[in-house]
């Protein structure tokens, strides 16, 4: 059975994921100009990426699927709909003017755009990691009901995260840093529904130590890296499940419908971010909006709008599905 809350916490942070790309990139950096885009962006940073892995983790600890049925469901969820995108990302970057491509191999040719989508995730990394993250994962599952082991491997990820000795290639790096909030949502399956009772009962405590600490101290944290690389991560993951129950039990209006549209599709809303260089353009350069909070609720609502309409029509052409990964 579909658990509600979980696909309201995708939906939300599949937002926040969209309201960070509406401060960055062509032709204006947000955050370099304006002192509250750059909290909001660093708010942003502080969780919203670790809460997908998390998330990931813990639909992984359900799945019943043997390992030759998980490598093919993977392919054709994560990496067919991966190259799919990249593809026309790479054609796209191409033809349009190198002031929008907001790429930095944009302008060199094609083959430093492939090298990048290959080797090192290019624009849709998360995709690319949480791929090469289920080729180590998988063949384990079967020891990592072991809480101790698991444990002891979480311990042993951030010992491998401040050694700083993975390369880059694959996004090896990111590989195994991120793996320890995959770990973390895979241990939390088990408390799951305590968990969900802890964020609905004490809502006031989790969304506070949020707002405190990964919204109004998040620039000094940021200067503390085990604060700011494991446990806000943690802090803004628990303070949007406290949103995400709290919407689960409130009347469902057709905004809370949204949210959890938003969630539903969040691969794709993520696959199809390709929309806000060219509206923000349009925004900036054509409409000549200035003012910051405008600039940033016009691209926010914009990509919005733009990606739900993709959606709706690619989910119903049926040679799309596997490419779009529905």
């Amino acid at each position: 059975m579909r658990d509600p809350s979980i696909d309201l916490l995708k939906g939300i942070a599949i937002l926040f994921v969209y309201l960070g790309h509406s401060i960055l990139y062509h032709p204006i950096q947000m955050e370099q100009m304006y002192e509250w885009c750059r909290v909001l962006g660093r708010f942003i940073e502080s969780f919203n990426m670790p809460l997908f892995f998390i998330i990931s983790g813990f639909l992984f600890s359900n799945t019943q699927k043997r390992t030759i049925e998980l490598y093919k469901g993977k392919v054709q969820r994560l990496l067919i709909p991966y190259l799919f995108t990249m593809a026309i990302l790479i054609g796209v970057k191409l033809v349009l003017p190198t002031s929008l491509s907001y790429n930095e191999a944009a302008g060199r040719g094609v083959i430093p755009l492939i090298e990048n989508a290959l080797l090192n995730g290019g624009d849709r990394w998360f995709v690319y990691v949480l791929f090469v993250m289920y080729l180590f994962v998988i063949p384990f599952r079967s020891v990592m009901k072991n809480k101790v082991l698991l444990l002891f491997t979480a311990l042993i990820l951030i010992g491998v995260y401040y050694l700083d000795f993975l390369p880059a290639l694959f996004r090896l790096d990111s590989v195994f840093y991120f793996l320890f909030f995959f770990l973390l949502g895979y241990a939390l399956h088990d408390y799951w529904q305590l968990l969900k009772e802890f964020c609905r009962k004490y809502w006031y405590v989790t969304f506070s130590v949020f707002l405190i600490f990964n919204l109004v101290l998040i620039i000094p944290l940021e200067k503390v890296s085990f604060v700011y690389r494991f446990l806000l991560p943690i802090s803004g993951s628990l303070g949007c499940l406290s949103i995400a129950v709290l919407l689960e039990r409130a009347d469902s209006s057709k905004m809370i419908q949204y949210v959890s549209y938003c969630g539903k599709y969040s691969l794709q809303f993520y696959l199809f971010t390709f929309c806000y260089p060219i509206i923000r353009w349009g925004i900036v350069s054509v409409a000549h909006i200035t003012n910051s909070a405008l600039i940033l609720l016009s691209v926010f609502v914009l990509q919005l709008i733009a990606i739900t309409i993709i959606i709706e029509i690619t989910r119903r052409i049926s040679f799309l599905r596997i490419p779009c990964g529905y």
